[in-house]
């Protein structure tokens, strides 16, 4: 019974992200002001035929200047990045802002019809003003960075376009490009529920400010940082956006990652849940700011010189905290795995958001054993163990050198949690582990394929190195007699761990 309510209570913590999928509420588009309408007519050319389209449009006029007006055409440069096939689009701007154009090709204004295309387009002209401009400047600076403005235009235009998906291209930017549009430009693709497409243009523009100061970041601090916008404009916080239930601050892709956390936080694989790795690369940098504040992420836009990681650990050390990147990645799946709170500083559990892996093999029978496990590289890997003795041994494969694993182990007994990490430096040898608590509870262990030092992180999509690795769990002590790794962890050790953790989190 015990068991079949916790399963309970796990589900109900990740159904609400499946609703989410299917209910959005129109009435967002409330929360949104239009202003005077005023007659226009407008000649929509998309190839062939011609279509003559007049209807009462809002004023778009704005205090600054404009150089583009209400009602021009243009043909942009659009790609299909599956096939990599270029062709151009003939589009209408709709609507001006004082830091946007919004351009909608004209197929979909035909088939949306003239009246709701310009009422969305200034909905997204007005949120990108108010919110995803400035709360985009305030976590990453100026747009210009370090590639300046192209076309001298403060704007930055916004082409809603059907067919292609979503993306932000930095060659629209570069001087001498084939395929230019020489400008400021992110693509959101039309189709999507408004909501949907107001979180999209945040993250393509978040693409768009990144781009403009580091030019070949890691992939996952690219996407991690672009659904972290999301979160900071105040969207994973905002009831709008939030209906059917959605829990505070998480995301669509966040909920993938919870379903699918052996996903590699690095790896960025278009054949296995790749969306879930933007979740794992989100919810990484908010528990980096959480833990260690906001400041963080702004300082690693800037920081050209090194990515990833490295990036990483040189602007921590720059706050005072002497810590390695791999020291925080354990930190982090402690933290997806239990979500607790008020236990080791608050190290290992989510305050702003309510956040845990969905996915874990549990463990009922002993002895139990399973071979061939795929480890990706910095994936997670999650084994929940039920009706545990007070003593075990758990015996854990390890990859070939220069790979490691990295262990977790979360033991809730009489005494609290006792959570002990450690990295298992890899030879290909089996390492074992003596365990020990008083009336335990629960157990985890937290297994990732991860390396010694400082990690290099990808910066492109590609397949994700994995091993296959064997994994048994033994009841009582039964050391082997050969000389691999043994840890024993004792009851006590709790209170000595949290003597160093809370020494090595303190700033230098």
């Amino acid at each position: 019974m015990f068991t079949l309510l916790k399963y309970l209570k796990n589900m109900r913590k990740i159904l609400p992200f499946f609703i989410f999928t299917i209910l959005v509420f129109p009435l967002f588009c409330s929360n949104f002001v239009t202003s005077t309408p005023r007659e226009i007519t407008i000649t929509v050319i998309d190839e062939k035929p011609v279509y003559e389209l007049e209807h009462t449009i809002s004023d778009t006029s704005n205090e600054l200047q404009s150089y583009e007006n209400f009602g021009d055409q243009k043909d942009f440069w659009t790609a299909n990045l599956q096939t990599n096939e270029w062709f151009q689009v003939r589009a209408t701007l709709l609507a001006v802002g004082d830091n946007c154009y919004i351009y909608m090709d004209n197929r979909t204004i035909v088939s949306m019809g003239q009246s709701q295309a310009i009422e969305r387009s200034e909905i997204c002209r007005n949120e990108f003003d108010r919110i995803v401009y400035p709360k985009n400047f305030e976590l990453m600076g100026s747009p210009d960075g370090t590639l300046g403005d192209i076309d001298d235009d403060p704007r930055i235009t916004v082409f809603l376009v059907q067919g292609v998906g979503s993306y932000y291209l930095q060659h629209n930017e570069l001087v001498g490009t084939s395929y230019s549009n020489n400008r400021e430009m992110v693509y959101v693709a039309t189709g999507m529920q408004l909501v949907n497409t107001i979180a999209v243009m945040c993250h393509e523009t978040n693409h768009l400010f990144l781009f403009n100061y580091d030019l070949d970041e890691a992939i996952f601090f690219v996407e991690g940082l672009a659904e972290f916008s999301m979160y900071n404009a105040g969207y994973m916080s905002n009831n709008s956006f939030m209906q059917g239930g959605m829990t505070l601050n998480t995301t669509m892709s966040s909920y993938l990652f919870s379903l699918h956390p052996s996903v590699s936080l690095f790896f960025f694989d278009e054949n296995y849940f790749s969306y879930a790795s933007y979740g794992a690369g989100y919810m990484f940098l908010f528990y980096l700011a959480e833990k260690y504040g906001i400041q963080i992420i702004r300082d690693l836009v800037p920081l050209d010189s090194l990515d990833g990681s490295q990036a990483i650990e040189q602007v921590l050390s720059n706050h005072g905290y002497n810590m390695s990147f791999n020291e925080i990645f354990l930190d982090f799946i402690t933290a997806c795995t239990i979500d607790e709170t008020g236990i080791y500083g608050n190290l290992y559990g989510f305050s702003d958001a309510d956040f845990q892996t969905a996915t874990r093999q549990l463990v009922y029978e002993f002895p139990y054993s399973v071979s061939d496990i795929k480890h990706r590289y910095y994936g997670v890997e999650i084994k929940e163990i039920h009706a545990v003795p007070n003593e075990f041994t758990l015996e854990i494969e390890t990859p070939e050198s220069p790979r490691s694993l990295g262990v977790v182990t979360i033991i809730h007994d009489d005494n609290g949690w006792n959570i002990t990490q450690l990295i298992l430096t890899g030879d290909g040898s089996t390492a074992q582990l003596l365990c020990e608590g008083d009336n335990i509870a629960e157990v985890y262990v937290v297994t990732s394929m991860i390396r010694e030092g400082t990690p290099n992180a990808p910066k492109t999509w590609m397949e994700s190195p994995s091993n296959l690795l064997d994994f048994t769990i033994k009841e009582g002590h039964s050391p082997s007699t050969t000389d691999e790794t043994r840890m024993t962890f004792l009851s006590l050790l709790p209170f000595l761990l949290v003597a160093v953790i809370l020494t090595r989190k303190i700033k230098v």
